[in-house]
């Protein structure tokens, strides 16, 4: 009980430290950004959609590596999803449609913000990043993504196969950078690790799901 304490104020130590860090980083943009609109005049509309997408990769990699990969929560319906995942990696939860939708309400969210109001371009950008997370996190599952971005599907990989506690950005890396999370250096991703990565399992057909059901159900009677 000791042990998972401890490790639990060292999650949460760790937390403090990174909202931390974030805010150091973020407060002077936001000043600049208030103090100079006046003068900034149309420069305000893509610092403010900037500056939401920024607070979305922070809250991606902070989701990632304290609650999909929170410590001591093993039973956590969250962890055991993202777990999954990572046994199962091209299983994508979000379907094209689904993607379509945000890139939609993107849209819609930047033509609204400069048609009515310049502050709404801050929520278009945190919809932005959102989006682009889950469009990113497809694309890095995508064999020809090493050749587009070389260096975020290593991060990736390695993640999924090699240093599980390291590489939490998915659409950006510098957040791993700033927190000394990225992996070693020259970690070398075989081709067996690949392999499985790019694995793609073949669903079940409906019909064979409720026949292996029904077969279940007739052993234990």
């Amino acid at each position: 009980m000791k042990a998972i304490s401890l490790n639990n104020r060292t999650q949460t130590h760790l937390q403090l430290k990174c909202f931390a860090v974030f805010v150091l980083i973020l407060t002077p943009v936001m000043y600049c950004t208030i103090q100079f609109a006046d003068y900034l005049s149309y420069g305000v509309t893509p610092v403010l959609f900037f500056t939401g997408w920024i607070i979305w990769t922070f809250a991606e990699y902070v989701m990632h590596r304290f609650w999909n990969h929170a410590k001591n929560a093993e039973n956590s319906p969250i962890v055991q999803r993202h777990n999954h995942h990572h046994t199962h990696p091209t299983e994508i939860s979000i379907s094209g449609k689904q993607r379509a939708i945000m890139l939609f309400i993107s849209l819609v969210l930047i033509g609204l913000s400069l048609w009515f109001n310049t502050y709404l371009m801050f929520v278009a950008g945190v919809w932005t990043g959102f989006f682009w997370f889950f469009l990113m996190h497809y694309f890095l599952h995508q064999k020809w993504s090493k050749k587009v971005f070389p260096r975020l599907v290593h991060y990736h990989v390695v993640h999924h196969c090699k240093e599980p506690d390291t590489c939490f950005g998915i659409s950006v890396p510098w957040w791993d950078i700033i927190f000394s999370t990225t992996p070693k250096k020259n970690k070398e991703i075989s081709e067996r690790i690949l392999s499985f990565y790019y694995r793609k399992e073949q669903k079940p057909k409906q019909s064979s799901l409720i026949s292996s059901t029904v077969d279940e159900k007739l052993n234990h009677q």
